[in-house]
C-alpha cells in the first residue's frame, strides 16, 4: 500500500471520529434537555433547550462548511 493510501485511511477515520463525536453530542444535549424537563415540570424549558442544541449545531455545521472542512 502506498503512503497517499495509508494517509487517505486515516484521514477517513478521523472524519468518521468528528462524525461520530458530533452525533454524540447532539444525542447527549437532547437526553440531558428532555430529562431536564421533567425535572422542572416545564415542557417549554425542554424544548428551548432542544431547540438551542439544534441552533447551535446547526451553526457549528454551516461554519464548518464555510471555511472549508477544516
Amino acid at each position: 500500500m502506498s503512503s497517499t493510501g495509508i494517509d487517505s485511511g486515516s484521514r477517513q477515520r478521523a472524519a468518521n471520529r468528528r462524525t461520530a463525536a458530533l452525533l454524540f453530542a447532539i444525542v447527549a444535549v437532547f437526553f440531558v434537555g428532555i430529562v431536564a424537563s421533567r425535572f422542572i415540570g416545564d415542557t417549554a424549558t425542554g424544548m428551548t433547550v432542544i431547540g438551542l442544541a439544534v441552533l447551535l449545531f446547526l451553526i457549528v455545521a454551516i461554519g464548518r462548511n464555510l471555511r472549508g472542512g477544516r
